[in-house]
């Protein structure tokens, strides 16, 4: 396996990884800074971005973070830590899991816009989510899909598009809100799926979930 580090504090990064020779390759990347670009692109199998325990981070605010990954079984784990920032995660194939951090323990992103697109079977999703002025908006084709997101309020939004079959997605946003917080639109195409919503209060919460196919369980528990 080989593992690439890259500590950046610059105006724009890219990384490729390339089939077959390059699978199984580990990026871990820590960048500091802001108004910086980061393109990742790996193509082949088992490929990391960063892992559960030693995750890729960036600090600082206006970075722009794109992350491309194609093959199966690839493992996609960052912190993202500051304001007004992007990330775009484009994954294609079987078995990927992506888990995103925004804000940590003492500070919040603010203004940051989180995009993730899949297409293929079985992938997981995992995206913990605090802060102001959040728009994150996910789409997944394909099936056996797992979805679990924690936005913790102010202004929140998730807008969550699933097509496939034998879907779950958990979607919780916590509160206090009275101030444009809380929104979910949820659009959900398949069978077998199951969609957990809980917003909390108080007050300022909108939920709008378009179910088509069999055996869905729906619960939304909003305002308590």
């Amino acid at each position: 396996m080989k593992k690439i580090l890259i500590a950046s504090a610059i105006a724009a990064v890219s990384v490729m990884v390339t089939p077959s020779a390059f699978a199984n390759n580990a990026v871990y990347i820590e960048q500091i800074g802001n108004t910086n670009t980061v393109n990742i692109t790996q193509i082949g199998s088992l490929n990391k971005v960063g892992t559960a325990a030693a995750h890729s981070t960036i600090t600082g605010n206006s970075n722009t973070l794109t992350a491309t990954q194609t093959g199966d079984g690839n493992t996609l784990d960052y912190t993202v830590v500051g304001d007004s920032n992007t990330i775009i995660k484009n994954i294609t194939g079987n078995n990927n899991t992506v888990t995103m951090t925004c804000g940590d323990g003492t500070a919040a992103c603010t203004s940051v816009s989180s995009t993730t697109t899949i297409n293929g079977d079985m992938n997981t999703v995992t995206q913990t989510i605090k802060g102001a002025n959040i728009t994150n908006n996910l789409s997944i084709t394909g099936d056996s899909n797992t979805v679990t997101q924690n936005i913790q309020t102010s202004n929140s939004t998730a807008s969550i598009t699933i097509t496939g079959d034998s879907n779950i997605f958990t979607n919780t946003m916590s509160g206090p809100s009275a101030g444009g917080g809380h929104h979910l639109v949820a659009t959900v195409t398949g069978t077998s799926n199951t969609h957990t919503v809980t917003q909390y209060g108080v007050v300022d919460t909108t939920v709008f979930i378009n179910t088509n196919g069999s055996s869905n369980s729906v619960t939304v528990n909003t305002g308590k």
